[in-house]
Parts: C-alpha cells; sequence; structure tokens
C-alpha cells in the first residue's frame, strides 16, 4: 500500500535559471528517468523514451534507479525563478528529490558540469534555492516545513504524526 505526501509552497531560484536550463530540467521532469538511466543525457523525446523502456520491460521496471522517485515530481517555472511540486502519489521524499537536483545541475559543485554532455553547455551552476514548503503524510497526519536557506535543508515537525497501526488503542480515544 504505501503513503502519499502532500506538499503546499515553491523555492525561490537565485539567480533565475536561463532558457537553456529551465528547458533541458523540464524536459528532465517529463522523463523522469529510466532505473538504470544516465542522469547527464535525456533522450530526444522523454516521454516516448520512457513509454518504450516500460514496454520493453514487460510492463514493470526493475533494479534501482539511479535518479530518486519523486525528482522529476519537482519542476521549474516558465521564468526559472521557481520550483515547486507538481500533484503526484508516493512522492514522499522531497528533501531527496530537491537534494539531488541541486547537486546534480543547479549547485557550484553540479556532477553535470564535469559530464561533458554538451546538454550543459548553457548550464550557469551557481544557483541556490531558497524558501519554506509545507508537508502532510497521508498515513500519520504528521504535519511539517521544509525550511531552505541557500540550498541547506531542514526538516521540522510541526505535527507530530500517529502511526495508527502501531497503536490501535489510540483509535479508541477518538
Amino acid at each position: 500500500m504505501g503513503f502519499n505526501t502532500e506538499y503546499l509552497g515553491h523555492l525561490r531560484i537565485t539567480p533565475t535559471l536561463n532558457r537553456a536550463e529551465v528547458e533541458w530540467l523540464s524536459g528532465f521532469a517529463d522523463w523522469g528517468a529510466l532505473p538504470d538511466g544516465d542522469p547527464f543525457r535525456l533522450p530526444m523525446n522523454p516521454r516516448a523514451a520512457l513509454a518504450k523502456a516500460f514496454a520493453d520491460a514487460g510492463g514493470s521496471m526493475s533494479g534501482p534507479p539511479v535518479v530518486p522517485y519523486g525528482v522529476h515530481h519537482w519542476r521549474a517555472c516558465e521564468h526559472g525563478d521557481r520550483i515547486s511540486w507538481v500533484r503526484s502519489e508516493k512522492s514522499n521524499d522531497a528533501v531527496q528529490a530537491l537534494t539531488f537536483l541541486v547537486e546534480h545541475y543547479l549547485g557550484p559543485d553540479a556532477k553535470a558540469k564535469g559530464s561533458e554532455s554538451p546538454d550543459f553547455a548553457a548550464f550557469t551552476f551557481d544557483h541556490r534555492l531558497d524558501g519554506v514548503i509545507v508537508g502532510e503524510r497521508d498515513d500519520t497526519d504528521e504535519l511539517f516545513l521544509i525550511r531552505v536557506v541557500d540550498s541547506v535543508f531542514r526538516h521540522e515537525t510541526l505535527v507530530g504524526g500517529v502511526a495508527w497501526w502501531e497503536s490501535p488503542d489510540v483509535l479508541s480515544e477518538w
């Protein structure tokens, strides 16, 4: 079964992404990456490549992903000045997903910088994320903030969740 997390808010990107960065990151979000995919190579038609790989694999893809699940649930806006969550199932680790984007494509030490891929020729690798995102888990009702300052993420619990399945007696108190 599993759980879902809903997010509200966005993070500011400074300096603003240039057009090439916005377009590449949008294509990357559409693609979502294959389990054995190269996080520095984006197919010419990301959606078609993903659909073909899924069909070739018989409807399921196994193996540990190179790109963490949920990364493609975070999208830069068309103006390149903010990134926000796109409603998606099982998008449960915003910190891991956003950290991946900073460490691979946005920040000064981004791994794409040394990839030698021509896709990144126009990337500036000088971006930072700042802001606050609110999250709520649907399985425990935990409510939390993710504070981001200069691309450093801090998780703050506002309302602690209850693991109902571990404490059935809690339900009788209602």
